[in-house]
C-alpha cells in the first residue's frame, strides 16, 4: 500500500562493500551453530561479490534467514531421488511508478535516488534458506558430488532479489484461469474497500525483453493486453473481480495475447534481454524458455540453461549443477576477470538500473591451482543426482496493491 511519501536520501558510506549488509536469522543456533556460522560468512562474501560489481549510492539491506522448510514451510523432498528447494528470495517490495508503468524493486528506487517515492520497506530484499540442504562451503575440503556451494546458491537468490525477474508469470492464483501466463496484475483498493482493476504490469526487467524470432519488443503485446476491456472496473471484493476476470477475460481478444506467451516462454531461445539502443538479436542475453510445461518463478526469469553452462555468464540458470563449486564454475567459464558477473548479467543489471563497479572480481579461482578431472566429477554428479539441482522458488512475490 502507499503510504507517506518521502525523500529519498543520498548520503553513503565512503566503503562501498558497507553498502550491501545482511540482517540474518539462524533458527537452527542450537542444533547446528557451526552451520550458522558458515552461513553468515557466506553471506558476507556474497556481499563483497556484489558491491565489486555493484556501485551502491544508498545501503541495501537483506533479511535473510535459515529455517528446517519442511517443519516451517511444508516444504519437503519428494522421495529419495526428488528435488529439494534450497532457498528463495525476491524484493521485499514492488513499487508501481506510474511514469513509466511499470513496476520497481525498491533497491533499483532507492540507488536511482527518486525524491519522492512510497515510504520503503525496512528491508530491500527477503531471502529464505532451507537448512536441510546439503551444503558445501570453502572451508570443508574438496565438494562432494552431492553438494551445493552454498555461496553461489545465495549469490544467485541475491540477484533475483536485485530485480532480475520478470513479472511475466503464472498469476492463476489471482486471476483464476490455467494455463495462461501475464505481466503482474494491479489492483488498487478504494477507502470504501472495493477493487480496481488496474491492469497488467511489467517489472522494469520486462522493458528490454525481446521476442528472439523478430526483436519485436514484449512491451508492445503488454500495451495490447492492457486494451481489455476490464482494465478499470470496480468490484465489491477480490472474489467478485476473479468471476468477472474468469467469465470475461477467455473471450476477449486478449486471451490470444497471453496464449501466445504462454507458447513463446515454452519454446526454446524464444526471448531474450536486448538493450533498446541494439537491433540485433545476436547481443540479446537469451532466457529460459526451455521448460515445458511452463514452470513458474523458473521460466523466463532465468537465463537459457544450455546457451551458457561453461560460460562466463553461468550464474542465473535456473539449476545449479551439484557437486561444482562456484569457483569450478568460474573456471569453467573461461576465468572471467568479474568472477561470477558475467558480461551480459551485469549489463542487464546496468540496464534496470544500476551503476556497474566494472573492478576485477577477486573471488576467483588461482590460476595456480591444479583441478583434476572437471569434466568427469561433473558428468558423475549429474548421472548419480540426475535432477537433484538447485530449484529456484521466489518465495516473496506477491501481487501489487495501492491504496487509491
Amino acid at each position: 500500500m502507499v503510504k507517506n511519501r518521502k525523500r529519498a536520501s543520498t548520503a553513503a558510506p565512503a566503503n562501498n562493500s558497507d553498502m550491501f549488509t545482511v540482517s540474518f536469522t539462524c533458527s537452527v543456533e542450537n542444533e547446528n551453530p557451526e552451520l550458522c556460522r558458515k552461513v553468515k560468512n557466506a553471506f558476507y562474501t556474497a556481499g563483497q561479490i556484489i558491491s565489486s560489481s555493484i556501485k551502491l549510492n544508498t545501503p541495501l539491506i537483506v533479511n535473510a534467514s535459515l529455517v528446517n522448510f519442511c517443519t516451517t514451510r511444508g516444504i519437503c523432498l519428494d522421495g529419495p531421488t526428488g528435488r529439494l528447494t534450497l532457498g528463495g528470495a525476491g524484493p521485499s517490495r514492488l513499487i508501481p511508478i506510474e511514469k513509466d508503468q511499470r513496476v520497481y524493486p525498491q533497491s533499483i528506487l532507492k540507488q536511482l535516488n527518486k525524491e519522492n517515492h512510497p515510504e520503503y520497506s525496512p528491508y530491500d530484499i527477503n531471502a529464505l534458506f532451507n537448512s536441510e540442504g546439503n551444503y558445501w562451503f570453502e572451508e570443508d575440503g574438496p565438494i562432494k558430488p552431492n553438494q551445493s556451494d552454498f555461496l553461489f546458491v545465495i549469490l544467485h537468490e541475491l540477484i533475483h532479489g536485485l530485480g532480475f525477474c520478470s513479472g511475466w508469470d503464472d498469476h492463476s492464483d489471482m486471476l483464476g484461469i490455467q494455463n495462461i501466463i501475464t505481466p503482474t496484475p494491479l489492483f488498487l483498493t478504494t477507502i470504501t474497500g472495493q477493487v480496481i482493476f488496474g491492469g497488467f504490469r511489467e517489472f522494469i526487467f520486462d522493458k528490454f525483453m525481446v521476442l528472439l524470432s523478430d526483436g519485436t519488443r514484449i512491451s508492445n503485446l503488454t500495451e495490447e493486453l492492457n486494451k481489455f476491456s476490464g482494465v478499470g472496473t470496480t468490484h465489491n471484493s477480490m472474489d467478485d473481480f476473479l468471476n468477472y476476470f474468469m467469465n470475461t477475460f477467455p473471450s476477449s481478444p486478449e486471451y490470444q495475447i497471453v496464449q501466445k506467451m504462454m507458447n513463446i516462454s515454452t519454446t526454446p531461445k524464444s526471448l531474450g534481454i536486448l538493450p533498446l539502443n541494439k537491433t540485433d538479436i545476436k547481443d540479446a542475453f537469451i532466457l529460459e524458455t526451455s521448460l515445458s510445461p511452463f514452470l513458474p518463478k523458473s521460466s523466463i526469469s532465468h537465463c537459457d540453461y544450455i546457451t551458457y553452462t561453461k560460460s562466463s555468464d553461468f550464474l542465473m540458470r535456473y539449476l545449479q549443477d551439484p557437486g561444482v563449486s562456484l569457483k569450478r564454475s568460474i573456471r569453467l567459464g573461461g576465468n572471467y576477470v568479474n568472477g561470477p558477473i558475467g558480461p551480459k548479467l551485469a549489463e542487464t543489471l546496468s540496464l534496470i538500473g544500476y551503476q556497474i563497479q566494472n573492478l576485477p572480481n577477486t573471488f576467483k579461482p588461482n590460476p595456480n591451482e591444479i583441478v583434476i578431472d572437471d569434466e568427469i566429477n561433473i558428468a558423475s554428479s549429474l548421472k548419480a543426482f540426475n535432477l537433484n539441482y538447485l530449484i529456484i522458488k521466489f518465495l516473496f512475490f506477491y501481487y501489487i496493491m495501492m491504496d487509491f
